[in-house]
């Protein structure tokens, strides 16, 4: 899908525009790598396995306001993508916007707050992981690269502290990706922390 040549339909209430899917999935190896804005840059590998791409300044435009986006690799070979977007909220409420990663990991969506609760470190410079069970693989989790605390991807609980982060609701529409400006885990009970809305490394 051509997004210069089309416009994304209208977010669903309570959604905002995250951008099309096209710029959440991998690149081919011999793709050369385009973002949404004239101000990307790229930078060196942050980790094995993790290239880093950020840009100077948000954008709202068809491709979606982007800030960042990291190319992983999973243990196994498959290769995928996060992306870091900032979501208005509705008015009155602080942050004015939150810094959402969002990934599409085995075949399926997932967006979380990018901000560890620990020292507020960027969970995009993490890893999806697989959540396993006697072999069986039923969930995945982000692992945040400075301390090695992981996240369940959908409840935003841990095994590694008693901090939740928040989660959100991803929907596809029409080639289309809008995410929930609610958290869908705002039941779940456990201590958050954001640092202001900004990632502190």
């Amino acid at each position: 899908m051509d997004s210069s040549a089309t416009v994304a339909p209208p977010a669903p209430e309570g959604y905002a525009y995250a951008g099309p899917v096209s710029d959440f999935m991998p690149l081919p190896k011999a793709a050369s790598t385009t973002l949404t804005t004239e101000e990307t840059t790229a930078t060196a590998a942050t980790a094995e396995g993790s290239e880093s791409t950020s840009c100077a300044a948000a954008s709202t435009n068809a491709s979606g306001p982007v800030c960042s986006v990291e190319s992983k690799t999973a243990k196994d070979g498959e290769e995928y993508l996060i992306k870091v977007v900032e979501i208005p909220q509705p008015a009155g409420r602080y942050p004015p916007q939150k810094r959402v990663a969002i990934s599409h990991y085995r075949n399926k969506w997932y967006a979380f707050i990018n901000i560890c609760p620990h020292q507020g470190s960027a969970l995009s410079r993490g890893s999806m992981m697989d959540i396993e069970d006697m072999g069986i693989v039923w969930g995945a989790g982000i692992t945040c690269s400075l301390h090695n605390w992981t996240f369940d991807a959908l409840s935003g609980q841990s095994d590694s502290t008693r901090f939740v982060i928040d989660t959100f609701d991803v929907k596809e529409v029409d080639g289309y990706i809008f995410v929930s400006q609610a958290p869908r885990n705002a039941q779940v009970a456990g201590q958050r922390r954001d640092f202001g809305g900004r990632e502190m490394n």
